[in-house]
């Protein structure tokens, strides 16, 4: 890795943690505790970006989940209301025929009765 010399100036409250830094990880060189830093933001930053894709792509799955149970328990529900109105249709149907036959049973009769 190539390094290159700058000439940094750090508010104090920076130079503080930096310091705090390099001790906690036992870094010898600023320069290499600030490449340090970056790199672990880098990271996070990574980290946060796929995160953040994670739950895009769970709370778009729940919803396809949702969307597919929905449409199923309309299918089901369109399905028993036709069923219904086969059901209701044929018993309607079902009466006019009886009522037809009754009617024609009586107009027979009668046309006998009076012959």
């Amino acid at each position: 890795m190539i390094k290159e010399r700058m000439k940094i100036t750090l508010p104090p409250k920076v130079k503080d943690y930096l310091q705090a830094y390099m001790e906690e990880h036992n870094i010898r060189y600023p320069g290499d505790a600030i490449s340090r830093i970056c790199k672990e933001h880098e990271e996070a930053q990574k980290r946060e970006e796929h995160s953040l894709e994670k739950v895009v792509e769970v709370v778009t799955q729940n919803i396809d989940d949702l969307l597919q149970k929905e449409r199923l328990h309309m299918r089901d529900e369109l399905y028993s209301l036709e069923k219904n109105i086969q059901r209701s249709t044929l018993n309607s149907i079902n009466i006019v025929e009886d009522y037809g036959r009754r009617q024609r049973g009586k107009l027979f009769t009668s046309f006998f009765r009076g012959v």
